[in-house]
């Protein structure tokens, strides 16, 4: 019988491999990480210009064909997106409950299918962060509950960094908040002026 001898330049080579791999995995994912949080500083900048702009910007339809594009495209993604969230609650089941079942399937297609669109919608997301959208309040605000969703996938995709998503998707629902507020503001104001100039119309 011949006695297993291991040979430790194998094993050192083997820890240098696994080490390479640690380390590439690593960076990839604190680039991921850091690009999430650029995403959502973005936002939030154009959130603070939309609201303190010195004055209203009719741009909603001055898009250049890049942008209008990239729009349709993010647009399609996301009806997409939902159609498969929606299966969830068809079968009775939470978001969270969905995802975690979808990594005990022996089927892994519709796991790395969610995972390819929720990777691209947020590439998009942070393509979008990093233009002017400030003047497209309806699609900012969409932008930004969008990401808020896109947390909550993630969230339950990259369980070692759920907390990271979650605080990141409070973070989003905060500026969704503030959007909104400014909204029923803003409303109520036109409103105001619409009743002054029926006022005066009619006196």
């Amino acid at each position: 019988m011949t006695d297993y001898i291991e040979d430790p330049y194998i094993e050192s080579e083997y820890d240098y491999i696994f080490n390479d791999w640690y380390e590439i995995e690593g960076v990839r994912k604190i680039k991921e990480l850091s690009r999430q949080l650029r995403t959502f500083f973005n936002y939030k900048a154009e959130v603070i210009r939309y609201l303190f702009r010195p004055s209203p910007n009719l741009a909603e339809n001055d898009t250049n064909t890049k942008f209008f594009s990239r729009k349709q495209e993010i647009e399609s993604l996301t009806r997409e997106f939902i159609i498969f969230l929606k299966k969830f609650k068809e079968n009775g089941q939470t978001i969270e409950q969905g995802i975690q079942s979808l990594f005990f399937d022996n089927n892994k297609t519709p796991l790395n299918i969610l995972s390819e669109i929720t990777e691209k919608l947020s590439m998009l997301l942070h393509y979008f962060s990093e233009e002017s959208i400030y003047d497209h309040p309806k699609f900012l605000k969409f932008n930004v509950i969008l990401a808020q969703n896109i947390c909550l996938v993630k969230k339950c995709l990259n369980a070692q960094f759920s907390e990271f998503f979650e605080e990141l998707e409070i973070n989003y629902n905060n500026l969704e908040g503030e959007l909104e507020h400014f909204f029923e503001i803003m409303l109520n104001e036109q409103k105001k002026s619409k009743k002054q100039l029926e006022e005066r119309l009619a006196s």
